[in-house]
């Protein structure tokens, strides 16, 4: 039973909003204006959740052997550095989440065709890039932008153009809403992160060009996504709503950008997650129901 607690752990439960929420909202906004298919939205949620699960689990055993994973490492320990999880077995778990996304993609590709079947070798080919080559997108200061388009933007046009055949620009402002959401999370990891990602050369942008500059960016990403939620909900004509979130927002960010220590950063992680299931469960509301 232990054993499997810890494959639970190595999927990062607590982050994996980050695949569900933009999928969840662009069907819910397909659902109510357009077009839904349950059978379609079992297979996108699945699809989406198996290859984050994957790029999760090869970020685990990289990390560990960049040695950007250490005993000192602050946050939840990873498995293959902790050792409950060994470096074949985690290897063997994300070939089996790789097997079991292309599977359940395959009826999605069959359904939207090849548009569809590029966000899918796409999306396997920068999961494995993420960390595991030379040229890691995560060591080099493109973490972000990979998040942005991946866990924002691609996920919510790709997953309306499934039930639609066809592009909207409301889902696009769907992809901002969560794609500087989801990166947020991603600036805040880099910010705990900072001294054991400075000493085994993983340079995101926090390492790149300081604390202080991962802060305003966090700053300036949340803004971004508090714009972007602004005019969606004007597009729907549920604009006066948006004055709650502005508050919820503005009040959790300035507590958030006022801290400085590391321990602190793991639970604003935490807390995040738990504001961005928030918003989803938010939006989810909004959209489904008449005011």
């Amino acid at each position: 039973m232990k054993k499997v607690k810890y494959w639970i752990l190595a999927t990062r439960p607590q982050t994996l909003i980050a695949s569900i929420g933009p999928v969840l909202i662009s069907t819910i906004f397909s659902y109510k204006y357009f077009n839904f298919n349950l059978i379609i939205f079992l297979f996108i949620i699945i699809s989406s959740v198996l290859i984050q699960i994957m790029t999760n689990f090869i970020n685990d055993l990289y990390d560990f052997k960049k040695g950007a994973d250490t005993s000192s490492r602050l946050g939840p320990k990873r498995m293959v550095q902790s050792g409950h999880i060994s470096q074949k077995e985690m290897k063997l778990g994300a070939l089996i989440a790789f097997v079991l996304s292309v599977l359940s993609g395959f009826y999605l590709v069959l359904t939207g065709g090849w548009p569809i079947l590029l966000i899918g070798l796409s999306g396997f080919l920068f999961a494995y890039l993420y960390t595991a080559t030379r040229f890691s997108i995560a060591y080099n200061g493109l973490g972000e932008v990979f998040v942005f388009l991946y866990f924002g933007i691609i996920a919510s046009i790709g997953t309306f153009y499934i039930y639609n055949l066809e592009f909207n620009f409301q889902v696009l402002l769907i992809g901002f809403i969560f794609g500087f959401l989801n990166t947020s999370l991603l600036v805040i990891n880099n910010l705990r992160d900072y001294d054991a990602d400075k000493l085994s050369k993983k340079y995101t942008t926090a390492v790149i060009f300081g604390k202080t500059f991962a802060k305003i960016e966090l700053f300036l990403i949340n803004m971004g996504a508090l714009i972007s939620l602004y005019f969606f909900l004007e597009s729907v004509n549920k604009n006066f709503m948006f004055s709650i979130v502005f508050i919820m927002f503005i009040m959790f960010l300035l507590y958030k950008l006022m801290i400085d220590d590391q321990y602190l950063y793991y639970k604003a992680l935490r807390q995040f997650s738990c504001y961005l299931i928030s918003i989803t469960i938010f939006l989810s509301f909004i959209l489904l129901y008449d005011f």
